[in-house]
């Protein structure tokens, strides 16, 4: 069978037709592209995304809590969006809303899909847990939750995303575009003082800046080399980007090789700058609605003030004298400034829910019903010898204080449902106590014998069953073993019995030493302590027995603050020193509450009365091959007060290096004024007073501001805009050259040329030739000449825009000039 020819030709066409098309739409595309990304433009935003993700990778790695999954997505759609908006022709002020509109709900939606669960209740989820942090923060709760601080953190990088992008491709100030997120790269790396290193996200992020302040520079030499009409070689990007390449390695190479000089002095003074009576509010709310990263800030004389308690590496104390505490001798004291209830891999946290602001003294703390005579009321007075405190001491468990006070506490009920107690997390001073300031303190102090202990049971409340549960994620199993073999090689069977023999086994088998390394990032830090490094200081001592206990089922948590100090019978006080800072371990008993356990080799024995159980267990168990006793050391050599020993010392030499001693690398961000401020003579009864002033005002100056922006918008949309609808970019910069005579006194006749009004405003700004000429000549191109491709490859639009941005300046330059009655 024969095909007719005509069919072949029909066919041919219809090939062709379709070959047409698609080089139509390739040209199209072609076009679009080249209207949108100039040569050079993709690993410019390359270097963007870099300067933008090395600092989000820098806080997820110092702790912060942010999901990558949602932090770094929401980056990247914000780098791709404002470069978009950057290209368009839309007004900075309605880029910026469309972004910030289009930003909340790619980040909100971008969270959600991050969630468990379907969609829908994954977005339902968001909002109730964003709505309840909102209720918590401004009705004086305690509220940490990640997911916020995702968003917020998200939120912030947004905005910068497209800063950065704006600033970088659509006005080429390259320094605005830099300086935010180096401001948030190089306060993490202040702060950071985790085991980690942040340092390489610094390099990166230095090497990255540097290569867009390269881009930066051969832009503006471009631009110049074009309105001169000067030739330029095709590879002269490559080879300038080589060379920037070569000279940013040198110089951070260079850098790094620099001595750090009085480092030591410049954080002093930076610290000092840093101390003010409103900057410890704003740290306090900042604790109370987000959970710290391993961050130790400025230097504070607060010990153990932080919201978490994390097992880290080594500590230095020194002799400095914190306070002194007057109360009846004869007792063992510890003087406890807050308590940490919940552990997972090495980290204490506070079960607080609720900040409870009184400011009204005295402070009155409602306890649970005690067995008659299980406690007794002791009061002391202290008295600061630091220069300012934040946190409030005493002897456990405080009853009174003759203080306005800020108490973070959890409400747990009665077991009859008749009314609430307060569990006491921390109480701070309504205002800065400095040195010399006292105050009284109140404390039901236990009497209870080891017989009366041994009888009390396990009819634990429900509130304690709940809260110190048996179950702690990053417990092994073989730290479980290690309790069960431990209370049953000496027959431990009741609650105390069992707290003793694991307080008594801690004391003999694990030596005491404050230089120690930091724990794996792998293990639980517990673990570690107990079977690999077997050494340690007061905060691992306290955490193996609390974990051990709790494995065990019985209630126990974490106390920290001060060890009693040396008596001084000529003050009748107790000096307390920096060395005496101290965690120890409380366990609950029913009808008794919460009694004290010191596990901790380099501190005195616990006395107990005439209790025979104190002796270490006569059988030793080894719960691995490797695990051996280890004779009892003392304590690192140094000068000892005489009652009782101190918790560990200096070596000598070894200057103090912070004035925290808190071996975890979460302490409080409080920062220590260093001269008293004015306070209100009424304080506020809301953790959030003092911020509604600053609230209120900023509000008033914000909605000043967008008045004033929205004239500005208005005015520039009637020089800029009005009547251009329609325009090519060259025409429209040659039309606004014309609209922009009138501020100069110039007068353009209908017959003149493009070349004379060229000449005329030449003559009046001489200085605004070159952009001015550029305009024209382009604008003589597109209307008389012929058609076709440019053989430049930069745009011509984005050429006439930039052209028309340098000729604005300086017309506007020289219309303000005038105004000034000597520049007439």
């Amino acid at each position: 069978m024969t095909v007719p020819p005509a069919l072949f030709m029909v066919h041919g066409v219809g090939m062709a037709a379709a070959a047409l098309r698609l080089t139509t739409i390739a040209q199209r595309f072609t076009v679009a592209w080249r209207s949108i990304f100039s040569p050079g433009d993709f690993y410019t935003w390359l270097i963007a995304a870099g300067l933008l993700i090395a600092p989000a990778l820098a806080l997820y790695t110092a702790g912060w809590l942010v999901e990558p999954r949602t932090a770094l997505p929401v980056i990247v759609l914000s780098l791709i969006f404002g470069f978009l908006l950057a290209r368009s022709q839309y007004s900075e002020l309605l880029c910026l809303i469309i972004s910030a509109i289009y930003g909340t709900c790619f980040t909100l939606l971008i969270a959600a899909l991050n969630q468990p669960g379907g969609f829908g209740e994954a977005i339902v989820q968001v909002f109730l847990r964003l709505s309840r942090w909102l209720y918590d923060a401004f009705t004086g709760g305690i509220n940490q939750d990640d997911l916020v601080f995702t968003l917020l953190i998200s939120g912030l990088f947004w905005f910068l995303g497209f800063n950065l992008v704006w600033h970088i491709f659509r006005i080429d100030r390259v320094w605005r575009a830099i300086l935010p997120p180096a401001l948030i790269l190089i306060t993490n790396q202040v702060y950071y003082t985790g085991p980690i290193s942040v340092d390489l996200y610094l390099v990166v992020f230095l090497f990255l800046a540097l290569l867009l302040l390269v881009r930066s520079a051969l832009e503006a030499r471009e631009w110049d080399w074009y309105i001169s009409q000067v030739r330029v070689p095709r590879k002269v990007r490559t080879q300038v980007y080589r060379i920037g390449v070569l000279f940013a390695t040198l110089l951070l190479a260079a850098a790094w090789l620099i001595p750090q000089r009085d480092i030591q002095e410049r954080l002093q003074r930076f610290q000092e700058f840093m101390q003010s009576e409103t900057l410890i509010e704003l740290a306090e709310l900042w604790n109370r609605l987000f959970a710290s990263a391993e961050m130790q800030g400025p230097a504070t004389s607060d010990y153990y003030g932080g919201d978490a308690l994390q097992l880290g590496g080594a500590i230095r104390l020194g002799d400095q004298v914190v306070m002194l505490a007057s109360a009846p001798p004869g007792r063992r004291y510890y003087w406890k400034s807050r308590a940490f209830d919940v552990y997972d891999a090495g980290t204490w946290k506070s079960a607080a829910e609720v900040r409870l602001t009184d400011p009204e003294a005295p402070l009155l703390v409602e306890h649970e019903a005690y067995i008659a005579g299980a406690r007794v009321p002791v009061q002391q007075t202290f008295t600061f010898a630091l220069n300012a405190s934040q946190l409030i001491y005493a002897a456990p468990e405080v009853q009174s204080v003759d203080l306005a006070t800020r108490t973070d506490l959890r409400f747990t009920p009665e077991e009859n449902l008749v009314g609430q107690n307060m569990l006491i997390s921390v109480i701070r001073p309504l205002r800065v106590l400095y040195r010399g300031d006292s105050y009284t303190a109140t404390s039901l102090m236990s009497a209870a014998t080891p017989d009366q202990l041994r009888g009390a049971g396990t009819n634990y409340p429900v509130w304690v069953r709940d809260l110190y549960s048996s179950y702690i994620p990053s417990v092994t199993e073989r730290t479980i073993a290690l309790a069960n073999q431990i209370v049953g090689s000496v027959g431990a069977v009741t609650p105390y019995d069992q707290a003793v023999a694991i307080e008594s086994w801690l004391r003999a088998n694990i030596r005491y030493n404050e230089l120690i390394p930091q724990p794996p990032m792998d293990r639980d830090s517990v673990d570690w302590f107990l079977f690999d490094l077997r050494e340690g200081y007061c905060n691992y001592y306290a955490s193996a027995m609390a974990v051990m206990l709790r494995s065990l089922g019985i209630p126990a948590r974490l106390a920290a603050g001060f060890a009693q100090g040396t008596y001084d019978p000529d003050q009748r006080a107790y000096i307390i020193q920096e060395r005496d800072a101290h965690t120890w371990v409380e366990v609950y008993f029913p009808g008794y509450g919460w009694i004290e356990f010191e596990p901790t080799a380099a501190q005195s024995a616990p006395q107990r009365g005439d209790d025979t159980s104190q002796n270490p267990p006569t059988a030793q168990p080894s719960p691995t091959a490797t695990l051996t006793p280890t004779p009892l050391p003392s304590p690192t050599p140094t000068t000892q007060p005489t009652l009782p020993p101190p918790e560990g010392t200096v070596t000598p030499g070894l200057p103090t290096l912070t004035l925290t001693p808190v071996p975890s690398l979460t302490p409080s961000p409080v920062i220590v004024p260093t001269i008293p401020p004015q306070l209100p003579t009424t304080p506020s009864a809301s953790p959030l007073g003092f911020l509604l002033p600053i609230v209120a005002a900023a509000f008033i100056l914000l909605l000043l501001a967008l008045i004033v922006l929205l004239a500005l918008a208005l005015l520039y949309w009637w020089w800029e805009w009005r009547g251009m609808r329609g325009l090519s970019p060259v025409a429209r910069a040659y039309a606004r050259l014309e609209r922009y005579a009138g501020l100069l006194g110039l007068r353009l006749d209908i017959t003149n040329t493009p070349e004379e009004r060229r000449l005329k405003f030449i003559r009046v700004i001489p200085r605004a030739e070159p952009p001015i000429t550029a305009i024209t000549s382009m604008y003589i191109l597109e209307r008389y000449g012929r058609r076709g491709r440019s053989r430049d490859r930069t745009p011509r639009g984005r050429t006439a825009d930039k052209a028309w941005s340098d000729a604005r300046g300086s017309i506007l330059g020289r219309f303000l000039r005038g105004l000034l009655p000597w520049r007439r």
